[in-house]
């Protein structure tokens, strides 16, 4: 059985568009110039590390088993 992982591909295309937003954002409001380098790197590095947290999020695996009840609760 393979172990199951998050969502890669989904987490990274967030990521992305989250780091482009956020690049976005400082540029908009002026706090970095357009020529700085962290308009490149701030996507970049969304990409690299939604995809990074969706391979080690152990999302989706259910291993645990249920523990049902043996009788009503008590008063």
């Amino acid at each position: 059985m393979s172990k199951r992982r998050g969502r890669p591909i989904m987490a990274a295309i967030f990521g992305f568009l989250t780091g482009l937003f956020a690049a976005v954002s400082l540029l908009a409001f002026g706090v970095i110039p357009i020529e700085s380098i962290l308009v490149t790197i701030l996507p970049i590095a969304g990409l690299v590390i939604a995809f990074s947290v969706a391979m080690w999020a152990p999302i989706g695996s259910r291993d645990m088993p249920v523990r049902i009840p043996d009788g009503p609760p008590g008063p």
